[in-house]
């Protein structure tokens, strides 16, 4: 697979493999000055546009740095909007808080009673999955519907925005199910998308309308849009792949639950306002009830689930990372002390130690000099052709712990792995039992001198983790 069709395959971005969950005590905040001048260092070296906000319950502050357009215009953060991808996810839970404080659903109602025609969906016990399994990721639903190709749709440079709600019935109707629910932690775009359609229908709304009246709206963000294929785009970013390309915005239909919604960095940061409560408005008890912990699965050992929320309660933080083809952004709260911070970028780059610095300045900022040469380096480095035999005796499921997994799939001369919550990405031969990534920095050896692998070893910025084969 090229590097444009694995990209495509992603809502969260694949940068760093490895989860990080673990933030330490607060220490004095960042300067004005020094933002400014972070953003633009970073900009220089990836070359792509950045804009941020960092905020308690009633104020922000916003900054930006390079170029939103080709032709040169630069980012405004309280206007130009952002493909915030996956931050959507937060927004469903809040609505399906909303919907059960409405008394219209109930957490633990099962998805098949808000179904037409009769649909079932059931796990491996024949146990009905329910709402709640839906938000929490935890329904046993992979990460995309079965009959859903992003590389074989009518536009793969638009992968999801002619998957309708036909197509959405179908997968269901067709979806089989290999385990029971609340067995693991699995991130699913399936299971949100179908998780808002099924609510949208309940509430008698179009998904897109449902977003509009029950949440930007009543929030006063009427800046905020859903990205369906009829959407404008008026003041949106241009979105660019790792490579520093343009590409195509994203639209969705069916799916828009898992990652459609567009937003400036003011309008997100407003949106984590209400969440800290900071402003009155109709949507107080819902965002309270989202931002409990519903599972104690979670992406992280030391992570919870709300609705929609992934949590680190020993922390108090709620936070949520978002990805497209073209952009990439995250939103981390501070619960007790009702502090926000953000931020988004017009590229395929990772932002979160971005937005996690600007919430508490002890935690590191990526090298980005340092990986940019790492990348060079592995774009160089020449890989060495294996037999499909040899690959596919290497597919399989590695654990690291219960939570956090590496599949790895061959598909004829290609070896693809994708951790847990995490796009898929190619590996390269160095070896035939050695491979590397060129999406990040990475190295991975698999045990045993031929036949399947018993576990593999993957290196990664300085760390050494041993995944077992399941």
């Amino acid at each position: 697979m090229n590097r444009t069709a694995l990209s495509r395959r992603r809502l969260v971005q694949a940068g760093a493999l490895l989860p990080c969950m673990h933030l330490s005590a607060v220490v004095a905040a960042v300067s004005t000055e020094d933002i400014t001048r972070l953003l633009q260092q970073r900009v220089r070296l990836e070359g792509m546009g950045l804009a941020v906000a960092r905020f308690d319950a009633t104020a922000m502050d916003l900054a930006a740095a390079g170029l939103i357009r080709l032709g040169g215009e630069a980012i405004d953060p309280a206007r130009h909007r952002f493909e915030i991808g996956s931050i959507t996810k937060t927004m469903v839970g809040v609505l399906l808080a909303d919907a059960v404080l409405r008394g219209e659903v109930a957490l633990d109602q099962t998805v098949e009673s808000l179904l037409p025609d009769g649909l079932r969906l059931r796990d491996s016990a024949d146990a009905p999955i329910r709402l709640v399994d839906l938000a929490t990721h935890r329904s046993g639903l992979p990460r995309l519907p079965g009959n859903l190709d992003p590389t074989a749709v009518p536009n793969p440079a638009d992968p999801y925005a002619h998957y309708d709600s036909a197509a959405l019935l179908k997968a269901v109707r067709q979806y089989q199910p290999t385990r029971a629910r609340d067995a693991q932690w699995e991130y699913s775009n399936f299971g949100y998308g179908l998780l808002a359609w099924v609510l949208a229908r309940q509430a008698q709304l179009s998904v897109a309308d449902w977003f509009r009246q029950r949440l930007f709206n009543p929030l006063g963000l009427q800046g905020m849009e859903v990205a369906t294929p009829s959407a404008a785009a008026a003041e949106a970013t241009q979105g660019h792949n790792p490579l520093g390309q343009p590409v195509p915005g994203w639209h969705f239909l069916a799916l828009a639950g898992a990652g459609a919604v567009r937003a400036s960095a003011a309008e997100l940061a407003r949106y984590g306002q209400a969440a800290l409560g900071g402003f009155e408005h109709p949507l107080l008890a819902a965002f309270s009830l989202a931002l409990q912990v519903h599972s104690d699965l979670g992406p992280a050992p030391n992570a919870r689930m709300g609705l929609g929320w992934m949590l680190v309660p020993s922390l108090n933080l709620a936070t949520h990372d978002g990805g497209t083809y073209g952009f990439s952004s995250s939103l981390w709260l501070n619960l007790i002390e009702r502090r926000g911070a953000l931020a988004l970028a017009n590229a395929m780059v990772v932002v979160n130690d971005l937005a996690r610095h600007l919430l508490n300045p002890s935690q590191p900022l990526r090298d980005v000099a340092a990986e940019k040469q790492a990348q060079v380096a592995a774009l160089q480095q020449p890989a060495v052709t294996i037999a499909p035999e040899a690959l596919a005796a290497l597919a399989g499921v590695y654990a690291l712990n219960p939570r956090f997994k590496l599949t790895v799939r061959a598909r004829g001369a290609e070896l693809l792995a994708q951790a847990t919550g995490q796009g898929e990405f190619a590996l390269f031969a160095k070896a035939p039992r050695v491979f590397f990534a060129r999406v990040t920095p990475l190295e991975i050896e698999f045990e045993g001198a031929e036949g399947p692998a018993p576990a593999l070893v993957l290196r990664q910025g300085g760390q050494v983790l041993r995944f077992a084969k399941e």
